[in-house]
């Protein structure tokens, strides 16, 4: 086998349908995965490294609301897809030692 042949076939078209990435707000972070060909988003949300909930949403449920405290932080977050529109929109409400790290709204991302 010759070193520049590939082992397996490989799918631009699909690949191309796939989109990850992450998001962080202070202690925050959002890790999402969307498939276009489903379409879906996947993921999870971290506070402090800690898993505060998973995420998973299409076109049947195109919200998810989620949050958790973890030691002295906590958070509040709402993701919706917008899948017409192609956007994923936030709504984040993150707290340390009862201070405001980050509250707001806007475009995760757009596709």
């Amino acid at each position: 086998m010759e070193t520049n042949q590939m082992p397996y076939a490989l799918d631009a078209q699909a690949l191309s349908q796939l989109i990850s990435g992450s998001k962080s707000f202070g202690p925050l972070t959002i890790n999402y995965h969307i498939d276009l060909s489903v379409p879906q988003v996947s993921g999870n949300a971290t506070l402090f490294g800690v898993s505060i909930g998973s995420i998973l949403i299409n076109t049947q449920n195109p919200t998810v609301s989620l949050g958790g405290s973890v030691g002295f932080g906590k958070a509040d977050l709402t993701l919706t897809a917008n899948f017409a529109g192609k956007e994923l929109d936030y709504d984040v409400d993150v707290e340390a030692v009862g201070h405001t790290v980050y509250k707001g709204s806007g475009k995760l991302f757009t596709w």
